[in-house]
């Protein structure tokens, strides 16, 4: 589905509960963000091929929970593209780290667990490497900015193109029923930190497209409605 020119919702992902995006770059090129569930791969590479599938060649993670990176072996195995993330987050999306989960002592306990059961019974299998490591402010090739919003995860990011007021925010909020939302807290184990990277989104100029990772894309009021979601944190 297309959301505006050059941006694009993958159809069909994983039952609607969790989103990948596709980006026109300005050279003619295709860049994936975000992947979805492992057997998410061939329905991203169904809808690659839709557009051009030999035009896909990054992939952009915007961080290493199992249901945005789940589909990435896959779909850099079958595509060669090239996988980009927060230099915080490269172990977690090769594999050689195990995701922190909440600050509870289950959600804690969990981590190790959540990690076994998405590898053995997903069939969830890490990239082999991670080939671009991106930094906060960094400009992409896509004409997007790194925007780093830690808390729900380390080395989370967002993405920002300030020309067209289009705003990707990964989990660093949600948006379900009309109302934009903390990410799960379960999975966030600094609620403090993700509160302040929603504010920071909020402090940027002239959104009019917020993509999140889970929920439609907020396409009327979006400014209003993300500013008015992060002063409302500071009521809680």
């Amino acid at each position: 589905m297309q959301i505006v020119p050059g941006l694009h919702l993958v159809d069909g992902m994983a039952g609607g509960i969790v989103n990948a995006y596709v980006w026109e770059r300005p050279d003619g090129g295709l860049t994936l963000i975000d992947t979805g569930m492992p057997k998410d791969a061939a329905k991203i590479l169904a809808f690659v091929r839709s557009l051009d599938s030999e035009r896909l060649d990054r992939i952009i993670v915007t961080h290493g929970d199992i249901d945005h990176i789940g589909g990435l072996a896959e779909v850099q195995s079958a595509t060669g593209a090239r996988v980009i993330c927060h230099a915080v987050e490269k172990e977690v999306v090769e594999g050689s780290k195990i995701r922190e989960m909440g600050s509870s002592v289950f959600s804690r306990a969990y981590s190790p667990l959540a990690d076994a059961v998405t590898r053995r019974f997903m069939g969830y299998k890490p990239v082999d490497h991670v080939d671009e490591l991106v930094l906060d402010k960094q400009m992409l090739p896509e004409g997007l900015q790194v925007i780093h919003v830690p808390g729900h995860t380390p080395g989370q990011i967002a993405l920002y193109q300030a020309d067209r007021g289009i705003l990707i925010v990964g989990d660093a909020f949600g948006s379900r029923g009309g109302k934009l939302n903390m990410p799960t807290a379960m999975a966030t184990p600094r609620k403090d930190i993700a509160r302040d990277s929603i504010r920071k989104l909020a402090a940027l100029k002239d959104v009019e497209i917020i993509c999140c990772g889970h929920g439609a894309p907020v396409t009327v009021d979006a400014q209003a409605r993300l500013q008015a979601f992060a002063e409302s944190l500071d009521e809680g």
